[in-house]
C-alpha cells in the first residue's frame, strides 16, 4: 500500500526462492533490472520527490531488505537507473550506425534511432533530461558525463565524413546541447511524438555547421586572462525595499532572481544589437555584449547553471524560457533559416547555453570572451550559411 492507502500493483511476479531454484547473483541482477524499470515508470509520472521508496519497491516486487542489499537509498537507485538509460541510448545509436553501409546512411540511421526511441518510450529519456534537474550536484555530474559521451559520438561520426569537412571548435558540444533541448522541450510539453518526423530537420541543422572556412574563427586566448572584478547586478542594488522582500520558499526566490537576471541581461544586449548596421553584425555585437555581461556576473551564472540543480523542477521551465528570450531577440528580425527551419530556433538556444555552461565551473569564465566568434557562428550559420556566417563574423570584429 502507498501512503494514501491505495494498493500498488507490482509490475512483476515474485522471483522464485529456495535452494537451487535460482542463483544469488542472478536474483540480484533481476532485482536491479526490476528496480530500474520501476524507477523509469514511476518518476516521470509522479516526479522524483513524490515517488517514495515504498512505491518503487512495490512496483518492482522487490522486498525492502533486498533493496537495501543493492542500493543504500533512493537517490543511488535513481542515479544507477540514469546510467542505464544513457548507456542503452548510446548502444542503440552505435548499433544503428554499424547496421548500415555508407556514411550518410549510418548518420541518418543513428539520428533516427535516437529520436524514434525517445518518441516510442519517453519515460527513460524523461527521467534523464527532465526529472534529473533539481535533484542536486550528483545528477548534474551525471548530465555532464552523458553530454561528453554523446559529444564523442558526434565528433567520431563526423571525423569519418568522406569529404573530410569537420566542425569548428566546440560545435559538437553545441550540437549535443541543441538536440538535447529539442528533445527536452517536447518531453516537457508531452509532444514527444513529433520526434518521429524530425530526423531530416535535425541533420539539416547539424550540417549547417560544416565548412572549411570555420578555421578562420576564433581569437587567441590570452596566456594570463585578466579577471574582471565582479559587478553587482543592478536589480539587487537599485531598490532596497525590494531587496528585503520575503519569499515564501527558496524556489520562489530563485525564480524571482532568474527573471530579473534575464531581464537585465537583455537590457544590456539590446542597444548593441539595435545599433548595428546589418542583422549579422547585430548578432555578433549582441553576443559580445551578452558574454561581457555574463563574465561580470559570475555569481548569478552559478545560480543558473549550478545552484538551480538543488532547487526543484519548477525552475527548469523558467530557465528554458529565459534562454529562449535571448535567442528570440537575435533572430526575430533575421531571415528565415536556410537549414533545419523547424528546429533551428530551439536547437540554437540549447547549443549556445550548453557551450556557455561548460565555462561556469572551475573558474574558466574569464576565457568566455574568446568564444564570441563560435557562439555567433552557432546562431548565424543555419540562417545565412556557414561560409557567409564566417565572413560576417570577420567583418564584425572590432580591431
Amino acid at each position: 500500500m502507498n501512503r494514501t492507502g491505495r494498493r500498488l500493483t507490482p509490475a512483476y511476479r515474485r522471483l522464485p526462492h529456495g535452494l537451487g531454484v535460482i542463483g544469488r547473483e542472478e536474483v540480484a541482477r533481476k532485482q536491479r533490472t526490476r528496480l530500474y524499470s520501476a524507477m523509469i515508470e514511476a518518476i516521470p509520472e509522479r516526479g522524483y520527490d513524490a515517488t517514495t521508496l515504498a512505491h518503487v519497491i512495490a512496483l518492482a516486487g522487490v522486498p525492502r531488505h533486498d533493496f537495501y542489499g543493492l542500493f543504500p537509498n533512493k537517490e543511488q537507485c535513481f542515479l544507477a537507473t540514469y546510467d542505464i538509460v544513457v548507456a542503452r541510448a548510446r548502444m542503440r545509436v552505435l548499433d544503428a550506425w554499424t547496421a548500415e553501409r555508407g556514411w550518410a546512411n549510418r548518420l541518418h540511421a543513428s539520428c533516427k534511432t535516437l529520436l524514434d526511441d525517445v518518441a516510442a518510450s519517453p519515460n527513460g529519456p524523461h527521467l534523464v533530461l527532465v526529472d534529473a534537474l533539481g535533484i542536486g550536484p550528483k545528477a548534474r555530474e551525471r548530465m555532464l558525463l552523458a553530454s561528453l559521451t554523446f559529444e564523442r559520438l558526434v565528433n567520431g561520426a563526423f571525423e569519418l565524413a568522406p569529404d573530410g569537412i569537420g566542425f569548428p571548435r566546440l560545435t559538437a558540444r553545441g550540437i549535443v546541447g541543441g538536440m538535447r533541448h529539442v528533445i527536452f522541450t517536447r518531453l516537457l510539453e508531452q509532444r514527444e511524438r513529433e520526434l518521429y518526423t524530425l530526423t531530416d530537420e535535425a541533420l539539416d541543422w547539424i550540417e549547417s555547421y560544416r565548412t572549411p572556412a570555420a578555421a578562420r574563427l576564433g581569437v587567441p586566448a590570452p596566456l594570463n586572462p585578466i579577471r574582471q572584478p565582479p559587478v553587482p547586478a543592478a536589480f539587487l542594488t537599485r531598490d532596497e525595499e525590494r531587496a528585503r522582500v520575503q519569499f515564501p520558499s527558496e524556489e520562489q526566490c530563485f525564480l524571482a532572481v532568474l527573471d530579473e537576471f534575464a531581464r537585465e541581461a537583455l537590457d544590456a544586449v539590446r542597444p548593441r544589437f539595435e545599433s548595428a548596421s546589418t542583422w549579422t553584425e547585430g548578432v555578433y555585437q549582441a553576443m559580445a555584449a551578452f558574454v561581457e555581461y555574463l563574465v561580470a556576473h559570475e555569481a548569478l551564472l552559478r545560480i543558473v547553471f549550478i545552484d538551480s540543480f538543488e532547487v526543484g523542477p519548477a525552475i527548469t521551465g523558467r530557465i528554458t524560457r529565459s534562454a529562449e528570450s535571448f535567442t528570440k531577440l537575435l533572430i526575430e528580425n533575421g531571415p528565415e533559416p536556410r537549414r533545419g527551419p523547424q528546429v533551428a530556433h530551439e536547437a540554437i538556444t540549447g547549443a549556445v547555453w550548453s557551450i556557455i555552461s561548460g565555462y561556469v565551473p572551475n573558474g574558466r569564465l574569464s576565457r568566455l570572451p574568446c568564444l564570441v566568434d563560435y557562439l555567433a557562428f552557432i546562431v548565424l550559420a543555419p540562417y545565412v550559411g556557414p561560409k557567409a556566417a564566417v565572413e560576417a563574423i570577420q567583418g564584425s570584429r572590432k580591431p
